[in-house]
């Protein structure tokens, strides 16, 4: 693992790169609010067995990135006003620079609300976004989300992302795929939790490989 800086606006950010570039497609990890990018650490070395070389990256305010997450503007809620999407943007623009042909994006409650803004930009290959939306997301953004996608849940989830999940799958555009776990588990915590290893298995084929 190699520790990477890049700018973003006014801000620096840190990131964590696995494995070497260029290559044909990376992977930018995205963390949660209530996490950083080393809760990556166990699954990123993972994409880069699958030859996916893999940046987990910390948003404004996270881990020693600097400036703090939020409202990248005034106006209605959306995530595309959010700093994350900018910070992706960010991230996608190094990636890029350091030659990846193609960009997977991986997002887990906040960083799943990125992921799926990020991908209105239409420079993505896939987006796979787990627990979330976790609140309610408007059917024109929804409908705004390219590359393929892959959208991973508990059923049950505790902050209630699986009724907006299940809304966002239903209206954006194929081609989609729905993977939803028994369970109450959000974010990280269905990561590592009794269906950990079936979405982290179902992500790294996702993103590895076109279907």
């Amino acid at each position: 693992m190699t520790t990477v800086e890049l700018a973003s606006e006014e801000e620096t950010l840190e990131a964590e790169l696995y494995g070497t570039l260029p290559a044909n497609r990376a992977a930018i990890l995205c963390h949660g609010a209530s996490w950083d990018a080393s809760g990556w650490s166990d699954i990123a070395p993972r994409f880069v067995a699958r030859g996916v070389p893999a940046l987990a990256l910390n948003f404004r305010g996270f881990g020693g990135s600097t400036g703090k997450t939020g409202k990248a503007g005034s106006g209605p809620r959306s995530s595309s006003l959010w700093t994350t999407v900018t910070d992706l943007a960010a991230a996608k623009a190094w990636l890029k620079q350091a030659g990846a042909a193609e960009i997977a994006l991986v997002g887990a409650s906040m960083g799943g609300h990125a992921v799926l803004g990020s991908s209105f930009e239409g420079d993505v290959e896939c987006v796979v976004s787990i627990s979330a939306p976790v609140e309610p997301v408007d059917d024109v953004l929804s409908k705004k989300v390219t590359g393929r996608k892959l959208f991973i849940c508990a059923s049950e989830d505790h902050l209630g992302a699986a009724a907006h999940v299940l809304r966002t799958f239903q209206v954006c555009e194929a081609p989609k795929m729905l993977l939803m776990v028994d369970g109450t588990e959000h974010s990280r915590d269905l990561l590592s939790g009794p269906y950990g290893d079936e979405v982290i298995a179902s992500t790294l084929d996702f993103v590895a490989g076109r279907s």
